[in-house]
């Protein structure tokens, strides 16, 4: 079944402008999402998707396979569906790489991929992580899960769900945060970009909503991995210094 990893990279951010070409221990953001993709077992191609010159300038000196998208696409989502629909004819499976993700690791996009072509009846197979932090239930920040025994799922949202009918928020062990990476079955993916966007996924902020409340399986793959997302330069700094615990490890 032939797969992709497509890294949607863009350089307007309203936090952090250029954060994908910030450096991070003498490798851009973008070098260190795109060497971890290419070390990925079991996919048969990585491509960046932009819409800018600097980051097409930054693949071509890694060697990046590198395609260039409409500026006007909505979502990072809707440019891989762009890119799967001209030029990935073949391609069943395809994760979503944010460029944001430096420090996520090539084992769990590998078992995204084994999620989907282990189980067919799922649409999209998605990371979720235990909440070990009572403000993190509570936090709109962080996206939670409600998942069925078989590990599909029911719902996402910014609230606290499950909500504890008397304290508002109850034990721990009920919670999970999603963390936001997936693997799509190609359908998917197009059905996706052709649908509008849904009432509630608009008042969320949250685009899985709009495949999930039109039907879509989501499959939700356990995971202790909780990697940093870089939205902020404070962010980059509290990566630079878990590599920075690496190299000395």
């Amino acid at each position: 079944m032939h797969a992709l990893i497509a890294i949607p990279a863009r350089y307007g951010s309203e936090r952090f402008p250029g954060k994908v070409l910030c450096d991070l221990e003498g490798q851009t953001m973008l070098e260190r999402v795109w060497r971890t993709a290419c070390a990925t077992q079991g996919f048969n191609a990585v491509v960046v998707l932009t819409d800018d010159e600097r980051i097409a300038r930054e693949c071509k000196r890694l060697g990046a396979d590198v395609r260039m998208t409409p500026t006007e696409l909505a979502s990072g989502t809707d440019r891989i569906a762009y890119a799967v629909k001209r030029w990935y004819p073949d391609v069943e499976i395809i994760v979503n790489l944010q460029a944001d993700e430096p420090l996520i690791p090539a084992s769990l996009l590998e078992s995204l991929r084994l999620a989907l072509e282990q189980n067919p009846s799922a649409d999209v197979a998605t990371p979720v992580a235990p909440i070990t932090d009572a403000d993190e239930v509570s936090s709109l920040s962080v996206c939670k899960v409600v998942c069925r025994d078989d590990r599909v799922a029911l719902l996402f949202s910014r609230a606290p769900i499950p909500s504890d009918r008397s304290h508002g928020i109850g034990e721990l062990s009920l919670y999970r945060k999603h963390i936001g990476i997936y693997a799509y079955r190609r359908s998917a993916l197009l059905r996706f970009a052709s649908l509008p966007p849904h009432p509630i996924e608009r008042a969320e902020s949250l685009e899985q909503l709009r495949l999930l409340l039109n039907g879509a399986t989501f499959l939700c793959i356990e995971t202790d991995t909780v990697p940093i997302a870089v939205d902020t330069p404070a962010d980059a700094e509290r990566v630079r210094a878990v590599l920075r615990s690496q190299a000395m490890l």
